[in-house]
């Protein structure tokens, strides 16, 4: 599969396997087009980034990398 048809099966597969993603209650169709899109219906402490609140304790490996280039220029 390549293309749209690809993309049309994924779009499938996600909606088949998030049909109850928000807290635990079966998705009408509008929501379903929703969680395939935007898998954290809110910006809560419950749902959205961790990083957001923890974000000196966790750094992605590429910040890492990043601020040890910085480091190691100065």
């Amino acid at each position: 599969m390549a293309g749209i048809a690809r993309r049309r099966a994924d779009r499938a597969r996600i909606k088949k396997n998030r049909g109850y993603y928000w807290w635990g209650r079966r998705l009408v169709d509008d929501e379903l087009g929703k969680v395939i899109d935007t898998p954290t219906p809110c910006s809560c402490w419950m749902c959205g980034n961790p990083r957001r609140r923890l974000k000196k304790d966790r750094l992605t490996i590429w910040e890492q990398r990043w601020f040890q280039e910085v480091d190691d220029e100065s």
